[in-house]
């Protein structure tokens, strides 16, 4: 019974998390590099949420390590060009790897 209620809870807290991060990009519109780091930072807190709670395998966390080093590198170097603007665009290859990232972030159980 205990196993059971611990897979429901996860299950729904999954089906939340996937309607509240639908992406990152607005339909029909860029994203500021702000609300794209809110958006990954959020999904990121529970996702390490998720792993202290001990429901993320090592493949998952090699996974999300290596989708969140390249998102962050690229982030860095974006901010870096909008001369620490968190209002400027987000540039297309931080919108595809933040995307990437919330794609396995979401498809972890």
């Amino acid at each position: 019974m205990k196993i059971r209620l611990k897979q429901t809870c996860i299950l729904l807290f999954a089906a939340a998390e996937l309607v509240f991060l639908g992406g990152c990009v607005a339909p029909g519109g860029v994203d500021s590099l702000k609300i794209t780091r809110n958006n990954i930072d959020w999904a990121m807190v529970h996702y390490n949420n998720r792993a202290t709670f001990g429901t993320v395998t090592a493949g998952e966390k090699a996974q999300v390590q290596a989708a969140y080093q390249a998102y962050q590198t690229a982030f860095d170097a974006a901010f870096k060009q909008a001369n620490s603007n968190l209002d400027a665009p987000t540039p297309t290859n931080v919108t595809q790897l933040a995307n990437q990232l919330m794609v396995i972030l979401g498809s972890i159980p």
